[in-house]
């Protein structure tokens, strides 16, 4: 987030050459008040010069500029029904920018775009915008910088990095044009340029270092930083891209160092009058959550959210709402962020909330509604560490009845976390597997259809993903097995098993899959064919010697060639954070992801009754996994005794592990209901 606002409405006072040199006088005059702030005395100026030319365009705008600027730019319908009177004028609508035609109409829908941009409504400025650009040459070379200005900030705002760079290179191009000595002795006109090179000249560079940032071409933006650091300028911009450039590097404490120091040094760096104090703790909230200090993370975040509140509340209350409002307003980027945060600290109902809400900004978001999604699978099952709980191990005997010879044992089902977990939703009935359902259909819909010809322009390609930076080709291949992973997932918990069958076969064809991908493409695909009675089918898909080390289980897809250069360049000497991951998921190592796979094929066999096979891959199982097993292990083992008719056996085993529940006499065992002996792993 920046909190610089570098795009200002203009005015078009001009000395007319139907101008007598009276009134040419009054109107430099004018010119001079309303540049140096004087504007109720410049109103009185041109009043004076309305009386002469009272139907006159250029005066009537104005006028009504300079009453807008009076009103501390706070009555825009007034502004904007004034500007589309004069539009009439002109013979041009300023809502519709195919009546834009002559040099004359620009001045009026520069100021329309300038309004739409406060607005924060980036498109439909940015089509105005993009057709003033073609006019540029028939401007005046002020106007003509302000519009390229404003279209290299309209790009950045939607998201178009590569747009913008080409708008700033434009920028250069023209201001090494105007520096350099002319050759053919012409003389430029006095404008902004001569007053204001420099600043012109760091703002070119600002926007390059933004467009670089969004690009992430970390190692040409370093050389700009440096280049925009040795000319001494001071800004909260500046600070706030150099925090940018660490934080995209991974130099977590440089960043939060950078973003202190400054805040620090300048105590109107989070002042309320540049209303930048909710992105300086958004900031912060980000820094702290990559250093795996979720506490101050979520504090900072919240933090964040409060003083968005508070600075809208104080804004709301004033006479008239300000145009300047609008940019304030950072509500949903900051609900997005705390969002995530909370999803990842394994707070899923608490994530869902705040991402809901955001689903209505950004619901072209492709990853939001993967978000959306994993919310509501973390509320149903949060993880597989359940399964290795005693308390889920006890559920799988649920109480002894009867004496003697009439003992028997109910047994249980150990999977009632899950039934649990789905009560736990009554307050929120959206947050549920048939909504995670729709969220990923959804986000399968959204995903670009990526030709021959995108693929030769993989590294520079880019979609947008607002609020978060663009994506590359890389990343929507990683985004779309994401999505069709969860899908697989989602659909064999809801029973839907020729779904789970394609979105899992869908997935193993995909070139760029992970081995974690493609590991749990293959146990999704075996367990729906187990489902519609193809056994054959489901036991081809399931080979441990398909796993043989962790890189077999890993989700990392190959990196790019843009991200090999990025990260061989060696990044500055900074203190090292131990990394780690956000999310503990299992299987993560080759012996579990192996005993995942044996007792699948075990549990196939056992519903084939083929008890030799099934205790040969059972016993493989439980080698891998040694005394630490999973409760619905014992089920199967329960199943597998009884199967054989080894009722001492099945004695023995229940007397090491549910002693209490357990007599010296014979007993039989009771089935509350059928279970499936099969497992979904996530």
């Amino acid at each position: 987030m920046s909190e610089d606002n570098n795009t200002t409405l203009t005015n078009n006072i001009e000395t007319s050459s139907v101008f007598s040199e009276q009134d040419k006088e009054l109107a430099l005059k004018a010119k001079q008040e309303y540049e140096g702030g004087q504007f109720d005395v410049c109103l009185k100026t041109l009043q004076k010069l309305s009386e002469t030319y009272p139907d006159d365009p250029k005066v009537l705008f104005n006028i009504a500029l300079t009453e807008y600027a009076m009103s501390s730019f706070q009555k825009t319908e007034i502004f904007k029904s004034q500007l589309n009177k004069i539009a009439e004028k002109l013979n041009c609508a300023l809502d519709n920018v195919t009546t834009l035609e002559e040099p004359d109409q620009c001045t009026l829908f520069y100021n329309m775009a300038v309004l739409l941009y406060h607005m924060r409504q980036y498109q439909t400025a940015l089509i105005i915008v993009e057709k003033l650009f073609r006019l540029i040459g028939q401007l005046d070379e002020t106007l003509s910088w302000k519009i390229c200005l404003l279209l290299s900030e309209l790009d950045l705002c939607t998201f178009q990095p590569e747009k913008a760079f080409g708008a700033v290179v434009h920028l250069e191009k023209l201001l090494t044009e105007r520096t350099s000595p002319s050759s053919n002795g012409v003389s430029h006109s006095p404008n902004m340029l001569n007053d204001n090179f420099e600043i012109l000249k760091s703002k070119i560079s600002l926007y390059k270092i933004r467009c670089l940032l969004m690009l992430k071409s970390l190692r040409t933006c370093k050389k700009e930083l440096k280049q925009l650091q040795n000319t001494n300028l001071s800004s909260t911009t500046l600070t706030y891209a150099r925090a940018n450039f660490e934080y995209l590097k991974e130099n977590h404490i440089r960043a939060l160092k950078i973003l202190t120091n400054n805040q620090q040094n300048n105590s109107s760096s989070i002042s309320l009058s540049n209303h930048s104090s909710h992105c300086f703790y958004n900031n912060l909230s980000c820094i702290h959550f990559h250093l795996h200090k979720s506490a101050f993370a979520l504090f900072y975040m919240r933090r964040a959210l409060t003083e968005n509140n508070r600075l809208l509340v104080e804004q709301l209350n004033s006479n008239d709402k300000q145009l300047i409002i609008h940019q304030i307003n950072r509500k949903y980027e900051i609900l997005y962020n705390l969002g995530i945060q909370l999803l990842f600290k394994n707070q899923p109902l608490a994530a869902f909330e705040c991402l809901i809400e955001v689903i209505h900004i950004y619901s072209n978001n492709i990853r939001l509604w993967l978000r959306l999604a994993e919310c509501c699978i973390m509320v149903y099952r949060s993880s597989n560490d359940d399964i290795f709980k005693l308390e889920e191990k006890l559920k799988c005997v649920l109480q002894s009845i009867g004496t003697g010879f009439h003992h028997k044992l109910i047994l249980g089902n150990c999977n009632t976390s899950i039934s649990r977990k789905k009560s736990t939703t009554n307050h929120n009935e959206n947050c549920s597997m048939e909504f995670a359902m729709i969220c990923l259909k959804n986000a399968l819909t959204s995903l670009p259809v990526i030709t021959d010809v995108d693929l030769q322009k993989e590294e520079t390609k880019l979609y947008s993903a607002p609020p978060g930076n663009p994506m590359r080709i890389g990343d929507i291949f990683s985004l779309k097995c994401s999505i069709l992973t969860a899908a697989a997932y989602v659909s064999l918990c809801l029973n839907d098993f020729v779904s789970a069958k394609t979105y899992a076969t869908n997935l193993l064809n995909e070139p760029r899959a992970a081995s974690g991908h493609k590991y749990l493409a293959r146990l999704y695909l075996s367990e729906s064919f187990l489902a519609m009675n193809k056994i054959e089918l489901a036991l081809n898909q399931l080979d441990a010697d398909t796993v043989k080390n962790e890189n077999d289980l890993s989700f990392k897809m190959p990196i790019t060639t843009v991200d090999k250069e990025e990260k061989s360049d060696t990044p500055e000497t900074t203190p090292t954070v131990p990394k780690a991951d956000f999310i503990n998921w299992s299987p993560r190592d080759a012996r579990v992801g192996q005993a995942i796979i044996y007792y699948n094929i075990a549990a196939i066999y056992a519903i084939t009754h083929d008890v030799e096979k099934a205790f040969k891959n059972f016993n493989l199982f439980v080698n891998l996994f040694g005394k630490s097993q999973p409760a619905h292990s014992f089920q199967l083992k329960f199943y597998l005794d009884l199967l054989d008719g080894n009722r001492h056996r099945l004695q023995i085993l229940l007397k090491e592990n549910f002693g209490h529940l357990t007599s010296n006499k014979s007993f039989v065992a009771l089935p509350t209901h059928t279970h499936s002996t099969s497992t979904n792993n996530s």
